[in-house]
């Protein structure tokens, strides 16, 4: 087997399931919020935030996210879900942890969200996959 191709496969399809997850973790999150504007109102008041950011997040990780797993201007979808992240780890995630050292799952995923974007912003969603050499 030619090892380009099955590098090349590789790398297409652990780019692409990292995608498909980091889209799935934001609508997961997403959606409610966008739906839901009084509970994520409420939910960003509670972590000391302006209440009105909350379904106005929930509306920016659904676009960015739709915008990601389509390929559509996918380093500003990326660059937008990854501020998202920054500010979740920035304003709830290590405040919590440095309140209580036992809160560092939450910590720990938001970190491994960031780098996931990060990686995506480094590679071309649009490459293609490597077909098999003909022999």
């Amino acid at each position: 087997m030619n090892s380009t191709f099955s590098n090349q496969n590789f790398r297409f399809y652990s780019l692409w399931l990292l995608r498909l997850m980091l889209i799935a973790i934001f609508l997961y999150h997403g959606l409610p919020k966008a739906i839901f504007w009084s509970a994520a109102s409420e939910k960003f008041i509670g972590f000391g935030l302006p209440g009105f950011l909350g379904p106005i997040t929930g509306i920016a990780e659904v676009i960015a996210s739709v915008l990601l797993l389509f390929g559509l201007y996918w380093q500003a979808a990326n660059l937008l879900l990854l501020f998202i992240i920054a500010g979740a780890i920035a304003t709830v995630q290590l405040p919590a942890f440095l309140a209580d050292a036992k809160k560092v799952a939450g910590l720990e995923r938001d970190l491994l969200i960031l780098v996931g974007h990060i990686t995506l912003l480094a590679f071309n969603p649009k490459v293609e996959r490597v077909k098999a050499p003909q022999e």
